[in-house]
């Protein structure tokens, strides 16, 4: 789905890209070096998503979004706090790609046709739905009750504004928006009592309600679209190494969960597990080479960060506050849609 203020932005963003390829696409192809050279990994997060991309008290960012990325540092530099996290909005992410300000984008971004012609979508990480975050006091438990009624949204190319008009034209009512820079002002502009509701995604809105909400059992999140959001990691377009690490490293992630390797029984599992798993690990030599790194870069990736099942329960699921249900986030084998890429 596209939104009309997001079109324009692409097309001249497209522009922007297909002139800058023809020119630097050598300077693309080095990314991988100045990762190595400057010593961390820059990465683009949220302005403040609980569950997916936030910093603490102490400016440490946490959340899911923010662990995948962390495992890139540790595919890289073998370290998971070799990384910065620049937030960015949702109309600022993709020219952060564009003009070299962040070498990877782990932010709730949803791969869409359009923008996958002005960054390159590496993979999918999350799959999600919209969500409308609203009062039980209110007792609004139908979309149809949020005729005439406010709704507090980010703009500049978040697709939550399409799921909002979905929901208009399903139901023929109308409500009036209340538009922000950024979803942080729009959930405190809905908490302070500004409006009454506000979209953003479902995972998100779990996120919010659990750890920003006084009392979370005040509110009620209603899903508002049609559509499943694959939120995933994007990187400039043009760069075959820093794409191929990327999509490897996350499929290391899953590949360790369907395996039954995680970060605190995977040194038995390289002592006692079939041929592949001891070559995954690094007992191959040359493994590593193919990409650039170092024969046990998985080895490092999932003894320092664990596997996705450990992200998602760690960030989101039974052992954050959210408990949010893997549902389309599982392992196919589960009835989700992830699954690994075979290593042969």
């Amino acid at each position: 789905m596209k939104l009309k203020t997001f079109k324009s932005l692409a097309v001249a963003s497209v522009a922007i890209a297909a002139s800058a390829l023809l020119g630097a696409s050598a300077e693309a192809q080095t990314v991988v070096n100045k990762i190595k050279e400057r010593g961390y990994v820059s990465c683009g997060a949220s302005q403040g998503v609980p569950g997916l991309s936030r910093p603490d008290e102490k400016g440490y960012y946490r959340g899911f979004d923010s662990d995948i990325c962390r495992a890139f540092a540790v595919a890289l530099l073998g370290d998971k706090d070799k990384i910065r996290f620049v937030p960015l909005n949702a109309g600022q992410r993709f020219s952060a790609l564009q003009t070299g300000e962040i070498d990877i984008l782990s932010r709730t971004s949803t791969l869409t046709y359009t923008r996958d012609m002005v960054v390159r979508f590496v993979w999918l990480t999350l799959y999600d739905v919209d969500g409308l975050l609203v009062r039980k006091a209110d007792n609004i438990t139908d979309p149809k009750q949020l005729d005439g009624r406010t709704v507090c949204l980010q703009g500049g190319g978040s697709l939550t504004e399409t799921a909002i008009q979905e929901t208009e034209e399903e139901h023929n009512i109308s409500m009036q928006k209340v538009y922000f820079d950024s979803t942080i002002q729009a959930r405190d502009a809905f908490f302070g009592g500004r409006c009454d509701s506000y979209v953003t995604d479902g995972t998100a809105a779990a996120g919010q309600r659990a750890s920003v909400a006084k009392n979370p059992d005040d509110y009620a999140i209603i899903r508002v679209g049609h559509t499943v959001e694959p939120n995933g990691v994007a990187i400039a377009r043009g760069d075959d190494q820093l794409f191929d690490i990327v999509r490897w490293t996350i499929n290391a992630l899953l590949w360790a969960e369907t395996n039954g390797i995680d970060s605190k029984n995977i040194d038995e599992k390289l002592k006692t597990g079939s041929d592949e798993v001891k070559r995954v690990l690094g007992e191959e030599p040359g493994f590593g080479k193919p990409i650039g790194l170092d024969d046990k870069w998985v080895y490092n990736v999932v003894k320092q960060m664990g596997n996705y099942a450990e992200i998602w329960d760690n960030n989101l699921g039974m052992n954050s506050p959210l408990k949010v249900e893997r549902g389309m986030n599982a392992l196919a084998k589960d009835g989700g849609l992830n699954y690994p890429l075979p290593w042969n």
